[in-house]
């Protein structure tokens, strides 16, 4: 028996665990009832969204319901483009297509205040840069 048929489902299977999924993308948006895995950490290390990440409350809890938005201007302004509502878990996700290059920008809102981001996004992978003190926050 050659060895890349026992390593192959092997190397699969760990690579499975290690993002702590089960092998399936969710098809997308974000399912606001359901219940994700890995909050904070860069979901497009292993799935194939084109916006992903995680919102979390002032006091460092991750925040369910939330909404993040995708606009084609800063604060508030032009046309919504994207609008996905944070899981139980405060992640959020999406496969809707987004032309990272146009000058994008977002926001997102809990029970309180907008709060934007004043300059452009350049992608969709939002906790590969809001790590740490540096997290997206909503309240």
């Amino acid at each position: 028996m050659h060895l890349s048929r026992i390593l192959f489902p092997v190397l699969l299977v760990l690579a499975l665990v290690a993002c702590g999924g089960d092998g399936s993308t969710p098809a997308g948006p974000t399912d606001p009832a359901r219940a994700s895995h890995n909050a904070g950490r860069d979901c497009l290390q292993c799935h194939n969204f084109t916006l992903a990440g995680t919102v979390y409350r002032d006091d460092g809890s991750t925040y369910p319901g939330a909404v993040v938005r995708i606009t084609s201007q800063a604060e508030d302004g032009g046309e919504v483009l994207v609008n996905v509502t944070t899981d139980a878990s405060g992640n959020f996700y999406t496969s809707t297509p987004v032309g990272w290059d146009d000058g994008l920008y977002t926001d997102v809102q809990g029970t309180g205040v907008l709060r934007s981001m004043g300059t452009s996004v350049p992608s969709g992978a939002c906790n590969s840069c809001h790590a740490g003190a540096d997290r997206i926050h909503a309240d």
